[in-house]
């Protein structure tokens, strides 16, 4: 096998992973309709929609997350994104709550906005894709995960006043990486990596909303 060969292959395959992520969500990116300095308090949707299928890059050998004892082979990307989701649903891993509490503690943390259950004015968050890949462009076990969220203050049900979206990618080094075997092996260990970079991401899309 040519190695040079090899090397172009997972450094596209890893770019093109990079734009899909980081394209996720931009046709409706950063639209502002008004002035959101005025905004004082606000109330976050509860209703956090997220993709059927997360986004599993080089699974490789995911014998970690396949049920009945696994396949203990390379897999491609779309049925790992299953064994994955189905990983997540058995260990009551929900990443649309991993998101919303992210976000809900970056308002509260930041002073950023008050929050209240009866304002006019509602934060919408949506998760355009969410999963793992590799944590470098050359390969290796070690996997990092990856978000893409798009947030919105809409008022009165119908008017956006501000939208961004935001995204983290497995090669930012403010994640911690892992193996597949680590995360499948332990659930909690999931939820602590999705959990860091949904906590880092709430704070970068909400940065510009500072009073």
């Amino acid at each position: 096998m040519n190695i040079c060969n090899l090397s172009d292959h997972r450094l596209a395959f890893a770019a093109v992973t990079i734009f899909l992520l980081s394209c996720a969500g931009a046709g409706n990116a950063q639209t502002a309709q008004q002035d959101p300095s005025s905004i004082r308090r606000i109330t976050i949707d509860s209703e956090v929609s997220q993709p059927e299928i997360p986004l599993i890059q080089s699974p490789g050998n995911f014998k970690a997350f396949m049920i009945a004892g696994g396949i203990g082979a390379a897999v491609d990307q779309q049925e790992a994104g299953k064994a994955f989701r189905e990983y997540m649903r058995r260990n009551n891993i929900d990443i649309s709550k991993i998101v919303l509490e992210s976000f809900k503690r970056a308002i509260q943390e930041g002073n950023i906005l008050a929050l209240t259950d009866d304002s006019d004015t509602k934060l919408k968050l949506v998760i355009n894709t969410y999963g793992f890949g590799a944590s470098g462009f050359f390969g290796g076990n070690e996997r990092r995960p990856m978000l893409n969220v798009t947030a919105s203050l809409i008022s009165n049900g119908t008017n956006v006043v501000w939208k961004k979206t935001g995204f983290i990618t497995n090669l930012s080094s403010s994640t911690t990486a892992y193996t597949y075997d680590q995360l499948g092996e332990n659930p909690q260990l999931k939820v602590k990596s999705l959990e860091q970079v949904s906590a880092l991401l709430s704070r970068q899309i909400l940065s510009d909303l500072k009073q």
